[in-house]
């Protein structure tokens, strides 16, 4: 199934940004983790629905920490962590932030929430691909222990 066709089945199902983005990265490592999708909700519309910062860009950075980041006392998050964010950010910054770097919903929307569906699904869908591309890049697996 492409990108697009999934994107369009979680719309569906009532999935917003965020949770299209981890689900999407846990369906590519085979792992279930319903707590990692939940978690992500909150990020959901801007931060909780506010029209703040896109879920796509704060869930990118969930994603990249499930699988890069430190989980217990006992782990280390990967060496190259900060710096896959940093990538992230920036190329999100770059690629949809405005000219004063404002990415939240509200400015990405032009203010118009009735526009999600045609600007947030090609907006997820590259978000997903950059974050694919950075753990493909940085030689992070697609796997987790505790989930």
């Amino acid at each position: 199934m492409d990108i697009e066709t999934r994107l369009l089945e979680l719309a569906g199902q009532g999935m917003a940004c965020s949770q299209m983005l981890m689900i999407m990265a846990l369906e590519e490592a085979r792992i279930e983790c319903p707590q990692a999708v939940r978690t992500v909700s909150g990020l959901c519309g801007g931060l909780g629905y506010c029209g703040r910062e896109c879920g796509a860009l704060t869930g990118g950075c969930a994603v990249l920490g499930f699988f890069a980041g430190k989980g217990t006392p006992e782990e280390e998050p990967e060496l190259d962590f900060l710096t896959i964010l940093r990538e992230y950010v920036d190329w999100f910054i770059d690629k949809y932030g405005k000219e004063d770097k404002t990415c939240s919903c509200q400015t990405i929307l032009g203010g118009d929430f009735d526009r999600a569906a045609t600007v947030c699904l090609p907006l997820v869908a590259a978000c997903y691909e950059k974050l694919m591309e950075l753990l493909s890049d940085y030689e992070i697996p697609l796997s987790d222990p505790y989930c």
